[in-house]
């Protein structure tokens, strides 16, 4: 399926918590690892989408959600910045740790991969966010995650552990 047939719309956290089981089904096929849906909104979907920011791109093939891409307001004291602060150097996490954006998942289905729909949910996730610097953990550098997120200028800040790499983009240089 090309791009282009898809549709791409972005919602705040009101509107993402009604399509919540449209967003895990897409969420369990790509990644599997919440056992169940009431797991899943309990420890990650639910709180996300109560953050300050928050703003969740999706993409359609007609009705069905065929990927999304979904990210808020980071802080110290969250737990994910928080474990960057821990991990990579100070001289780092004073610049880029605390107001940042915090880009959380990007999900695309298997037969909707490989046609620029990836680079559309990035991009309209991040157009117009009320910062100037983005953040994000991903694999090793050889996914097309890493790729994708290359090509669109984002760099590799430090590693969380050997296989998870924080990646920062400043936001005026995006596009």
């Amino acid at each position: 399926m090309d791009a282009r047939c898809s549709t791409v719309e972005l919602w705040d956290g009101a509107h993402a918590l009604l399509h919540a089981d449209e967003v895990f089904a897409v969420y369990d096929m790509v990644f599997g690892d919440h056992p169940d849906i009431a797991e899943w909104r309990r420890e990650l979907y639910d709180e996300h989408a109560g953050r300050d920011g928050f703003r969740l791109a999706v993409a359609r093939d007609g009705e069905p959600i065929v990927g999304f891409a979904w990210g808020y307001l980071g802080e110290r004291g969250q737990y994910w910045s928080d474990w960057v602060v821990r991990e990579l150097p100070p001289e780092v996490t004073e610049e880029w740790v605390g107001g940042h954006f915090e880009v959380v998942e990007l999900a695309v289905l298997d037969e909707h991969r490989r046609h620029g729909l990836g680079r559309r949910l990035h991009d309209v996730l991040l157009d117009g966010v009320p910062s100037d610097r983005a953040l994000l953990s991903t694999d090793n550098a050889d996914s097309p995650a890493v790729r994708l997120y290359v090509s669109h200028g984002w760099t590799t800040l430090g590693l969380l552990s050997p296989d998870v790499q924080v990646m920062g983009l400043r936001l005026s240089a995006a596009g």
